[in-house]
């Protein structure tokens, strides 16, 4: 038997760790990571308790249910619901928050705001988690707001800093011929605003996705807590009609809706961009925040909802998922910066996640994006890791082409980064093998029975996966292997010190194949379907995946390690050779570029002057406020110039009244005299 009050304490610790952590003063950094990290430690040796209990029984555990609002026919409120899916996804986001912590400890040791990380932090890891293991959409919808306000205040968290046009460091940073990134525009502070907004894009739709979810309750008579998991699952049936809409364009609009707001949250194209712009937050902040938890909200909210999806809006997840997935190879392929390599492949395998969840539940599509998200967020985390250790050691540079050879002075985060590698590349004996067949075999399963379209997100995962190959064996060459290329960053280089170095070392195991299948305990959790035809798919998804793995790192190979041996830069010459798609590629598919012209330019300002214009009048105006508020005559037809104006006829209203109020009582009792004699001889005279 599961107490109640397990779920409720894993939830709350945090946001209490928050609320203590946020008193300390900002010059115990270290007491308050100290005492983040113990609670967040307590937190996941809960969460591993009620995982344990929950996967093993096969059986969801439903908890406390708080009614909030009763609108009649229509309860919404607050409860914990945890299947094993859930409580796997909650092992995880504490885990990697205990050991992001203690790795933040060193990382930002010398940080004057570092004592501001941990209460913020903790913060965030309280939203996620009830994003996990609430009961209701409803609920999920509040969590995934907060989980919004969380991810704001770390990608800010250096608000300070000038745009990257602004900053010297900067300019001294980047690379020779880089371009793509709006560098007026790139700052914390700005990233953070982006992020915020386009996470608001996508929650719009989200709000529709609940409206019609109400629609198609209220038009079949549903009362009562309609927003709860298990209620969801009977709005499947019925004849609702609404704005005349059918019961199943309902539903298709519903789970649309609902794929909005995870295409917000989990950085899929269009609304992409946001994600490798937040890397101007910590690069802690980064590894768990954009690497395997925020992001990942997305993936768990549509598997979460998945019975609600018709199969025209899985069709729509899938192609969403392979277009993301493959343009972020592509882009990954080409970037200098140490972290952006990091971030669009964070991107693309969250297309690939998509890919597999628009595949269906008969095939297995369910059960392996799950399952890539979970091994995901361990061997991406400590990507991510890694680089925040690759960073600190080179003084802040982020310029692949200026490091090399750091794998003799930083062995651990080497060895330990390479694992992570091989983990993300698919190849045997690594978790991301396991994860990524899955979803391969997924999407060629539901390709062959529905062929078609369906071919569709099946060949732009594949491509998405043999770029993944290539561009992270890169990543790992350039930085680790051959010799130092900058003598001025690199020679002073070492490993983190402390607790981080035994971060990197306990994160290790989880980069491979067995913490996730010994015992098939995972493919129980997630009730991974098993049958011939998904066996002959697994079995031809292995032998792809495994030449798309070897092409991939033999093209890396070839490039980056045994040409530069021998003098010749072979890299350059592709570069030159395609350089049309290099271009396109280096300049982000111009998507940026697009934004900034149609939204920031465009239709932002455009509709700000207009906004201005209809309310303040034309610029003479502004300029000639006082001269005009002295002559009282309307300067300009606009709303401030309405009230100016209505103001100016009151005030020439209250100088007529006040001429004849001079406080003169004499005066006062002459005028009425004078008056009523005139009435008096008025009404005589008639």
């Amino acid at each position: 038997m599961i107490p109640g009050w397990l779920p409720l304490v894993i939830w709350f610790l945090p946001l209490a760790t928050a609320l203590i952590v946020s008193r300390v003063a900002w010059s115990r950094a270290a007491l308050a990571h100290g005492v983040a990290a113990s609670a967040m430690g307590v937190t996941t040796l809960l969460s591993i308790w009620l995982a344990k209990q929950v996967v093993s029984s096969d059986h969801s555990m439903i908890g406390p249910h708080v009614k909030w609002l009763d609108l009649g026919s229509i309860v919404l409120g607050f409860g914990v619901y945890l299947d094993p899916m859930g409580a796997v996804m909650t092992v995880i986001v504490c885990l990697l928050a205990t050991l992001v912590l203690l790795f933040n400890a060193w990382y930002m040791h010398d940080d004057e705001q570092a004592a501001r990380f941990p209460w913020q932090f903790c913060f965030f890891v309280f939203a996620m988690l009830g994003v996990v293991i609430s009961d209701n959409l409803f609920q999920s919808f509040c969590c995934w707001e907060l989980v919004g306000l969380g991810s704001y205040l770390l990608i800010g968290f250096w608000f300070q800093k000038p745009a990257a046009s602004e900053d010297p460091g900067y300019q001294a940073m980047q690379a020779k011929g880089a371009r793509g990134v709006l560098l007026q525009q790139l700052s914390p502070a700005h990233s953070q605003l982006k992020a915020f907004i386009m996470n608001r894009v996508g929650d719009a739709g989200f709000l529709i996705g609940i409206g019609a979810l109400l629609a198609i309750a209220l038009q079949n008579g549903k009362s009562g807590e309609v927003l709860g998991w298990q209620n969801l699952l009977t709005l499947r049936s019925g004849n609702a009609t609404f704005l005349g809409l059918s019961q199943g364009a309902l539903m298709t609009v519903a789970a649309l809706g609902i794929f909005c707001g995870a295409v917000g949250k989990s950085a899929q194209f269009p609304l992409h961009t946001w994600l490798p712009d937040a890397m101007q937050g910590p690069t802690t902040a980064s590894s768990i925040i954009h690497a395997a938890t925020m992001v990942a909200a997305g993936v768990f909210l549509v598997a979460r909802c998945y019975p609600m999806f018709p199969p025209e809006a899985l069709h729509v997840v899938g192609w969403i998922g392979g277009i993301t997935c493959f343009i972020a190879a592509t882009i990954a392929c080409v970037q200098w910066d140490l972290k952006a390599v990091l971030a669009y492949s964070t991107v693309s395998q969250l297309g690939l996640m998509f890919v597999a969840l628009g595949a269906g539940e008969e095939a297995g599509g369910r059960a392996a994006g799950i399952a890539h998200l979970f091994t995901h967020a361990m061997f991406k985390c400590l990507l991510f890791l890694c680089a925040g250790a690759v960073i600190h050691a080179c003084h802040g540079q982020q310029d692949l082409h200026r490091m090399g050879g750091l794998r003799k002075q930083m062995p651990v985060t080497a060895f330990a980064s390479l694992l992570a590698v091989f983990a993300i590349g698919g190849a045997p004996f690594f978790s991301g093998f396991y994860s990524k067949d899955a979803v391969l075999a997924a999407a060629l399963h539901h390709a062959q029975s529905l062929g078609g379209s369906a071919w569709g997100p099946f060949a732009l995962a594949c491509g998405g996966s043999l770029l993944t190959s290539a561009y992270m064996l890169r990543w790992w060459l350039r930085v680790f292997a051959g010799s130092l290329r900058d003598h001025s960053i690199g020679h002073h280089a070492h490993d983190p010190s402390g607790f981080a170095k035994y971060v990197l070392v306990a994160m290790m195991p989880f980069t491979l194949l067995l913490p996730f299948t010994v015992g098939d305990w995972l493919d129980r959790a997630l009730l991974a379907p098993h049958g011939e035809g998904h066996h002959e798919a697994h079995s031809m998804a292995m032998v792809l995946a495994l030449s798309m793995l070897a092409v991939g790192f033999g093209f890396a190979l070839l490039v980056f390690w045994l040409a530069p041996r021998r003098g010749k830069d072979l890299a350059g010459s592709l570069a030159s050779t395609l350089w049309p798609l290099h271009t396109f590629c280096s300049e982000l598919w111009f998507f940026d570029k697009l934004w900034d012209l149609l939204f920031t330019r465009g239709i932002g300002r455009t509709l700000a002057a207009i906004t201005a214009r209809l309310d303040l009048g034309s610029a003479e105006r502004l300029r000639g406020l006082e001269s005009f508020a002295a002559s009282g005559r309307l300067a300009a037809l606009s709303i401030d110039g309405l009230v100016d104006g209505i103001g100016s006829t009151c005030r020439r209203l209250g100088r007529v009244g006040a001429s004849v109020h001079a406080g003169r009582l004499g005066a006062y009792l002459a005028i009425a005299s004078l008056l009523g004699a005139i009435g008096l001889l008025w009404g005589l005279l008639r």
